[in-house]
């Protein structure tokens, strides 16, 4: 079946890039529709946070082309500020101001990038926070929280700028497997409220339950892409198979 094209929200389209000698993204074509969650999975090193950061313009590209909604990613000053409003990011690492409350945290984007009055701004905020659980831990900081809340409060943060996608870096592997659960929760009710997702993890589970597509990666490649259900019940390629064989067996 033809994908509409005016849907198709992110493409990156023959995208290459090197570190030095190592050729970490090999022609990389890859297009994410509206409200379509794609779980980019593959062994460490195999490119996927590399892919992650291009999207929103943290690496640069040495080739290809990648759009956002039909326009060419800007290359710096203010138009990429504002592809970056557009674009929101949680991290393995919670990248939240040590310094600034929760509420505060959230906030900021929204009023410094989005113009909104500090009224509007922390109503907001703390709609966001008591959606993802940490309403009640407003007023407190970042080292006052637990891992998972951290990275619940940096969702948050993200969704505060009402982002057209939403990008995911392994945002549990910095947590104790109990914590886990709670963010990717929060994920999976994201999924499906409709938000347009790219989340690399190794949370098989998820890929699973969230994912309208899984993306295999491997030694900087789009090695295979299908199904949750077709990709693990039956992959296409031999990295992949191997891939799932010694992740499933644990």
């Amino acid at each position: 079946m033809a994908q509409d094209t005016r849907d198709s929200l992110v493409v990156l389209d023959s995208v290459d890039k090197w570190f030095g000698e190592l050729h970490v993204l090999r022609d990389i074509n890859l297009t994410v529709h509206r409200g379509e969650v794609v779980v980019v999975i593959g062994p460490s090193g195999s490119g996927k946070s590399t892919l992650c950061r291009a999207i929103n313009r943290l690496e640069t590209i040495d080739k290809g082309s990648i759009s956002l909604d039909g326009q060419p990613l800007p290359q710096e000053g203010k138009a990429l500020a504002g592809l970056r409003a557009e674009v929101g990011m949680v991290f393995q690492a919670f990248n939240l101001f040590a310094h600034k409350t929760i509420l505060e945290n959230v906030t900021l984007g929204p009023i410094k990038v989005r113009g909104l009055k500090k009224a509007d701004a922390e109503a907001k905020a703390q709609q966001l926070l008591d959606r993802v659980g940490v309403g009640h831990q407003a007023a407190k900081y970042p080292a006052q929280l637990s891992g998972g809340q951290q990275q619940r409060v940096a969702i948050a943060r993200a969704l505060a700028m009402e982002p057209k996608v939403m990008l995911f870096d392994e945002p549990t592997s910095a947590l104790d497997p109990e914590m886990i659960k709670e963010v990717l929760d929060v994920m999976v009710d994201l999924a499906q409220g409709g938000m347009t997702m790219i989340v690399v993890t190794h949370e098989m589970g998820f890929a699973r339950t969230a994912a309208n597509r899984v993306v295999f990666m491997s030694e900087g490649q789009i090695v295979e892409e299908n199904t949750p259900e077709k990709f693990f019940t039956d992959p296409q390629s031999t990295r992949a198979q191997d891939f799932l064989s010694k992740i499933l067996k644990h």
